[in-house]
């Protein structure tokens, strides 16, 4: 292999601005962590993969949350107008204690790196997908936030998706469920309330939002409202498509 240069893990770019050591660096698409400091227009190695604690704004982020990069404030942020995402949020720990970045106080966040940033406005430019998981042995028979959801950010316009019923529901009535978001939309903005009949084993229903798209005005995790139950038994798929406004 006579073309490969190194590994890529580390890039050698002119410094745009003055930078510090651990600081954020936007070189047109590329984003990456100073590993030393440098003054303006010096050679500057930085980190383009990797998990670091980097500093931020007043946003909040949940793991797995895109992470951009405010280039004229020099912070970490959620928002994605006019930003560059750089990565995704991973707050969780062994410990069993979150890392930084789930607070509005807090100073950092902590990010897994892109290793590869798909154009100036990030993930905007390309179709995202948020996953559920509603289980009865785990989630119980009434509505709830399912243990495994993600978070749709806020200015997603989400379009399309699927739900799968993986195991039958069954309740004690002739109970309902209806998929949306705890905030950002209504509880029935993904799959409006819907007979447990129709939720067979392995039934497949379009999702409401295919017909009538809606747009989140915040983050917020993937919900299911039961109505005339509790459930008894099932197990519910839910996958969202979804993309970011690049003007939100």
């Amino acid at each position: 292999m006579k073309s490969y240069v190194h590994r890529g893990e580390t890039l050698t770019v002119a410094a745009p601005y003055a930078t510090k050591s651990d600081g954020g660096v936007k070189v047109g698409n590329l984003f990456g962590i100073a590993v030393f400091d440098a003054a303006q227009g010096a050679s500057l190695e930085i980190a383009t993969e990797g998990v670091f604690d980097t500093a931020k704004d007043t946003s909040t982020f949940a793991s797995g949350d895109a992470v951009y990069w405010d280039d004229t404030n020099k912070v970490a942020t959620s928002t994605s107008a006019g930003n560059l995402v750089i990565g995704t949020a991973e707050l969780a720990q062994a410990s069993g204690t979150a890392a930084l970045g789930g607070a509005s106080g807090d100073a950092t966040v902590r990010v897994r790196l892109n290793g590869f940033l798909p154009g100036a406005t990030g993930v905007s430019t390309g179709v995202r997908v948020a996953h559920a998981l509603y289980d009865f042995t785990v989630d119980g028979g009434t509505s709830c936030t399912p243990a495994n959801s993600d978070t749709i950010p806020a200015n997603a316009i989400v379009f399309g998706g699927v739900v799968n019923s993986t195991v039958a529901l069954t309740a004690t009535g002739s109970a309902t469920l209806a998929i949306g978001t705890v905030a950002g939309s209504s509880g029935a903005s993904i799959l409006a309330a819907t007979g447990k009949a129709s939720f067979a084993l392995d039934a497949v229903l379009v999702p409401t939002a295919v017909a009538t798209p809606f747009k989140m005005s915040a983050a917020s995790k993937i919900n299911v409202t039961v109505a005339t139950g509790p459930l008894t038994a099932g197990q519910v798929e839910v996958w969202v498509l979804y993309f970011l406004a690049t003007n939100a």
